[in-house]
């Protein structure tokens, strides 16, 4: 962070910076960013679920950033944060910590001489290379590209520009990221998929011979796992964003921002569409589509190829609405049983009595 970044300003400023509307006070100084049940006088929270909406009657923020459809506290206490309205809130709260804090920053080191960097491999300019990372042969990163300790970049991968490579990940041979790349710690792209030919009991190791190709503005979280294809290339597409723990399968084509939460694993050849949501847990089958759109609710197991724009939840998948309703009657087979076995039971005693 640059001290300019941690400069105090007027509720009026962080207003115009995300075209919202003052509520209060628009000269109170806000310095920094906070939750709502931490922040003090001389913070700026925000409230975008209005499930959360009573912690606004509490709240020691100096300024709140909320919908347009909120205007008003019903507060006990003398404090008023002031409220800046806006259609987005959260997408402006992001706007203003950037303003306020900025991004991690990195230090110009240049090339660390405790870094391993081939004589055939190209280097663009300001980039930082750390201690025990290791660029291989032909590599190639681009300008301005940040390479923490122990990340190792093996012979042909193509790093762009503005990436940032966190410690200990791994790109394998010939893999290609794109300009603005994000590779958490523990990232893996381009590791062999899981590809076997079993015959007479023994499974025999399928040469991987693709790569992985990560468009620009991708994340990669910490320990999440992209497999190169058997042939071709895997896929991820520009601005998608991929959680912790994520594996995703050799073959696979992820579409454009996406986001793919914690822990989920999407098998071999599958494919995706735009704009896909897959909760955290989601178990993607093998060879299937995802259209655009849909949204997968946190342990859902996808079984089936998914027209666009569905929401849906449960295993084996389907309408979300309609996975509530079983769920909900999931939970409650015990009494659903109990009732049954109460009604046989009396279907039973009407059987045993004498006719009239």
């Amino acid at each position: 962070m640059t001290d300019a970044h941690r400069l105090p300003r007027t509720v009026e400023e962080l207003a115009a910076h995300v075209g919202g509307t003052v509520i209060g006070d628009k000269n109170r100084r806000i310095a920094r960013c906070n939750g709502l049940s931490s922040a003090g006088s001389e913070d700026i929270s925000f409230l975008s679920n209005h499930k959360y909406a009573i912690h606004l009657n509490t709240t020691q923020a100096g300024c709140v950033v909320v919908g347009n459809d909120i205007s008003t506290m019903q507060r006990a206490d003398a404090w008023e944060p002031a409220l800046i309205q806006t259609a987005d809130p959260y997408y402006s709260f992001q706007q203003i910590l950037v303003l306020l804090h900025g991004f991690r920053s990195h230090a110009p080191i240049g090339i660390s001489p405790l870094a391993v960097v081939a004589k055939t491999a190209r280097i663009g300019k300001g980039v930082n290379i750390h201690p025990f990372a290791v660029i291989g042969e032909n590599a190639q990163v681009g300008d301005n590209t940040n390479i923490y300790p122990h990340v190792t970049i093996m012979s042909g991968a193509q790093i762009g520009q503005d990436c940032i490579i966190y410690p200990s990940a791994v790109i394998y041979d010939q893999c290609v990221l794109g300009n603005r790349v994000i590779l958490q710690s523990g990232a893996v792209v381009g590791c062999d998929g899981y590809g076997f030919a079993t015959h007479k009991g023994i499974h025999n190791k399928i040469p991987q011979i693709g790569n992985v190709v990560l468009d620009d503005d991708v994340e990669v979280g910490s320990n999440t796992v992209i497999e190169r294809a058997a042939m071709e290339s895997t896929v991820i597409r520009k601005g998608t964003k991929l959680g912790n723990s994520v594996v995703i399968g050799h073959n696979c084509r992820i579409g454009e921002h996406n986001l793919l939460v914690s822990q989920v694993g999407i098998a071999g050849s599958a494919s995706t569409g735009h704009h896909v949501v897959l909760a955290g847990q989601v178990g993607v089958a093998g060879h299937l589509h995802i259209g655009d759109m849909v949204r997968a609710a946190a342990q859902s197991g996808i079984a089936q190829d998914i027209e666009p724009n569905k929401d849906i939840g449960g295993t084996p998948s389907m309408d979300l609405k309609h996975a509530r309703r079983v769920y909900l009657n999931f939970i409650q087979l015990p009494d659903i049983v109990k009732r049954l076995r109460e009604v046989e039971s009396a279907l039973e005693a009407l059987k045993d009595k004498p006719q009239p």
